[in-house]
């Protein structure tokens, strides 16, 4: 199971842009051209966002999309719970129904741990958590030059 999809790589890396174009209007041309992503899955990932009302969006002339919440307010956690649902790193390979142990076993209690660690790191990391986070050359690389 993969942890960050495709949609949402492209979702943040989306949002982080904008966050730091300070509520101006960004077109998905200029998301296209300056963050390397194809057209047509980029719109439904942000049609997607703008009906989470994370995103506002714009018809026309000028148009296109800028971010309806504060950065620091936006965390990572519920980006990806848009596109994936609620976090469950940890099913057990046996159905719970067929597992003769599910109260007793080392391992699922191990990555239950582990799970509420992840999901404790991801509610607390926001936008402003990631602008912040790297320094400037690594940044624009990551979110601006990179291919997924």
């Amino acid at each position: 199971m993969r942890l960050i999809t495709k949609n949402i790589y492209y979702a943040i890396r989306s949002i982080l842009y904008m966050a730091q174009k300070s509520n101006k209007m960004t077109s998905v041309s200029e998301l296209v051209d300056k963050l390397n992503m194809h057209r047509a899955f980029l719109r439904k990932i942000l049609q997607v966002l703008s009906k989470h009302k994370i995103l506002k969006s714009s018809k026309g002339q000028g148009g296109g999309f800028t971010l309806n919440m504060r950065p620091s307010k936006l965390r990572i956690i519920d980006v990806m719970e848009i596109f994936r649902g609620k976090m469950d790193i940890m099913d057990c390979l046996l159905e719970k129904n067929i597992c003769p142990y599910p109260d007793d076993c080392a391992l699922m209690a191990k990555m239950k741990d582990i799970e509420k660690i992840l999901y404790r790191a991801l509610e607390t990391t926001t936008i402003t958590t990631l602008l912040k986070s790297r320094n400037k050359k690594t940044f624009i690389k990551f979110c601006f030059f990179d291919r997924v």
